[in-house]
């Protein structure tokens, strides 16, 4: 009979201790040691040990095996979950493998000399199966390579890079994930410093445990505002369907779901996260747990977990305690207690300051990974940024300042607040579109005039007629000025609007005016979005696009973006630059800003330029700046609530001005923290060197 094999996370039986979990393979000549945890200890034993079993073993023997099931296709998607270095679980619990990347089922490793020698017994417990249809050579062939690659061990090299799309091979990012996987065992602290790609490494774990089949199910915890960015990059770039954790979702339903730390943490859900079983957690921006007291440390520290991921540029904030925290979740006990660690690692008297570095050093190396920026070959494109302020013409500036008193009066009167309706965040919505374009606004008043907004339908029928009265759209004609002097030029430009109306206007300008043009926006099928950007990348000048073109995609043969309106979130600002301003670009990247003077957006892109410079950060640096910003609502909520109570007070400019003061403090605790953790870490590594 063959020997057995286990990996990490197998549920074996044992005669004399009971149901065991596998936690750790040492490999042997002729066997293995395994460290089996059972419920009163943890035990090592060897793998061909008589009174040892494979829960697995019976429970395989007469499931349908998907690769004789479903011609070559199926054939590949067992292939590609069985890992071709570390055995995968069992055929019959492999059944999603299909979702997570195929092989090219006419590609195999096979030369036209090999030949393939079948050991009776390799292949005994497949012949008592039958197939409801025969199957083509090829499947066959599939079949018996991932059986071959499932008696293989280790991580000798990584199947997901052959299983993503868009992303360049950095050899920061393949080392950093290397060690994860074979010398951390899937728990490990993420800390490089902001812009060398930590979710691309964390997505690179995430889909080799996948299609190895140690990792079924996944959980993501991330920030409320990078929700949709890790859903679209886990999506087109790792082809992993997760899903967002919404309104009357069940945590145990789909195997990657993502979800904010702030929803996750609560008691109800809690205990549904704990009984979903899942077998990965990976928490974005895990700096939020650094203080133990916290409900959120709590909740994380209770979790039964095979593998654990916390990302974060800065460990450290205010003392080393917060690091002690942080590994503790990883690995309990690594540093001792917090007692011994405090003795052994900090200056008496400033918990800030560590000692015997070069232990500290050594210790963190078995959980932690930090890549700085100067260690890497990296080069960071300059950005260029013009911001073009524009007056708009009298109708237009009627028809904005019509809405926007519209939009104050309505959000201040309670009175007039529609029942069952969405109200705060339908005037939201206006005063955006208003600072868009005239048909975004119209779009939304003709909804709203035929609607059950009886009490509001006389003024909304006013605003109408003034919208539609507007004939020349200055912005828009600035826009066609813009590109046309560029028609010559071989630079392609990316064009973004929040709007899809507004992409429609400014699409059907650019074609009238004889520019080669291509939209992008949310409704558009997966099929469909791809041959945007294909063509885009070939033969059209121009791509107009709403924020869905900000998400998920790399479109680094493009370095000109033009910022037709502006979203007052600046973290939504980046993501958009970041489509062309990121790892893989090779030339400086010019953006263009064009905004109305007196508008909101205005007022919001001058403080952002001139108290943060904003567009100066690096990718990831936004989101660092607002996590220190004193504020208990999102950002865009805050400034609409500045808008509508000072704008017709006089003081709109000293209200903006003291948000760019908040931000100017938020700035500088993110450059203190920055400053810090470079320090405690170089202080560290250099003391390890000598």
């Amino acid at each position: 009979m063959p020997v057995p094999i286990y990996c990490v996370g197998d549920r074996v039986q044992h005669e004399a201790f009971g149901e065991g979990l596998v936690v750790d393979v040492r490999a042997r000549d002729f066997f293995d040691i395994l460290e089996i945890a059972f419920s009163d200890a943890v035990r090592k034993v060897t793998s061909i040990h008589p009174q040892l079993s494979h829960e697995t073993d019976e429970a395989s023997v007469g499931q349908p095996l998907p690769a004789l099931s479903g011609g070559p296709r199926a054939a590949s998607a067992v292939a590609a979950d069985g890992g071709d270095d570390r055995p995968a679980a069992p055929a019959a619990s492999r059944r999603r493998g299909s979702k997570l990347g195929l092989l090219d089922p006419l590609r195999f490793p096979f030369g036209r000399s090999a030949i393939l020698h079948l050991e009776p017994d390799s292949i005994a417990p497949f012949l008592k199966r039958r197939a409801p249809a025969p199957a083509p050579p090829e499947a066959f062939l599939l079949h018996l390579e991932a059986l071959r690659i499932r008696r293989q061990r280790g991580f000798a090299r990584m199947l997901a890079l052959n299983h993503t799309r868009d992303v360049q091979r950095l050899e920061h990012q393949i080392r950093a994930c290397l060690r994860v996987l074979r010398e951390m065992k899937g728990r490990a602290l993420l800390a490089d410093e902001v812009g060398l790609g930590k979710t691309i490494e964390a997505g690179l774990i995430l889909k080799e445990y996948a299609l190895r089949g140690l990792v079924r199910r996944a959980l993501i915890l991330v920030p409320a505002s990078l929700l949709t960015q890790w859903r679209e990059e886990l999506s087109h770039k790792f082809g992993i369907p997760a899903q967002i954790y919404g309104r009357g979702s069940k945590w145990g339903a789909p195997d990657f779901l993502i979800a904010s730390l702030d929803t996750a943490k609560s008691a109800r859900n809690r205990r549904e996260i704990a009984a979903a079983g899942f077998d990965l957690l990976i928490v974005d921006e895990a700096h939020r747990l650094r203080n133990h007291l916290t409900q959120a440390w709590k909740f994380i520290d209770s979790l039964s977990l095979k593998y654990l991921l916390l990302l974060t540029a800065t460990p450290v904030q205010n003392d080393l305690r917060e690091l002690y925290n942080l590994v503790t979740l990883l690995r309990p006990g690594a540093l001792g207690t917090f007692r011994v660690f405090r003795q052994r690692f900090v200056v008496r008297g400033d918990r800030r300051l560590p000692k015997n570095t070069p232990e500290l050093s050594r210790l963190l190396a078995d959980v932690m990974i930090r890549t700085t920026r100067s260690s890497t070959s990296i080069r960071f494109p300059r950005r260029d940024v013009q911001t073009r302020y524009l007056d708009l013409s009298a109708e237009e500036q009627q028809f904005y300042d019509a809405v926007s008193d519209f939009v104050e009066s309505a959000a201040r009167d309670e009175k007039r607040r529609p029942a069952g309706i969405p109200w705060p965040l339908l005037l939201l919505v206006l005063q955006k579109e208003i600072g868009s374009s005239t048909a975004a606004a119209i779009g939304t008043l003709e909804r709203a005039a035929n609607g059950r907004l009886a009490r509001i339908r006389p003024q909304v029928r006013e605003l109408l007629e003034l919208g539609r009265r507007v004939r020349r759209q200055v912005k828009l004609e600035t826009l066609v000025e813009l590109l046309t002097e560029r028609r010559n030029g071989k630079e392609k430009v990316l064009v973004f609007s929040q709007f899809r109306r507004t992409v429609e206007v400014i699409t059907g300008a650019l074609q009238a005016h004889g520019l080669r043009v291509g939209s992008f926006h949310g409704s558009l099928s997966a099929a469909a979005k791809d041959a945007a950007v294909e063509a885009f990348r070939g033969e059209l000048d121009v791509l107009v696009s709403t924020e869905a073109g900000g998400e998920g995609r790399n479109l680094q043969f493009c370095r000109t973006v033009v910022n037709y309106d502006l979203p007052w979130n600046p973290m939504r600002v980046e993501q958009r630059i970041g489509r062309v301003h990121r790892i893989g670009q090779t030339r400086d990247v010019r953006i263009i800003n064009l905004a109305a003077r007196g508008t909101l957006e205005a007022y919001v892109l001058q403080v952002l330029q001139e108290k943060i410079a904003m567009f100066q950060l690096v990718i990831g640096e936004m989101d660092q700046i607002l996590g220190n910003l004193d504020c208990d609502e999102p950002f865009e909520m805050h400034v609409f609530r500045i808008w509508s109570r000072h704008r017709r007070g006089g003081n709109l400019q000293e209200a903006f001005g003291e948000l760019g003061e908040e931000l100017e403090r938020a700035r500088e605790r993110y450059e203190h923290v920055k400053a810090y953790d470079r320090q405690v870490f170089e202080r560290a590594e250099g003391r390890s060197a000598r």
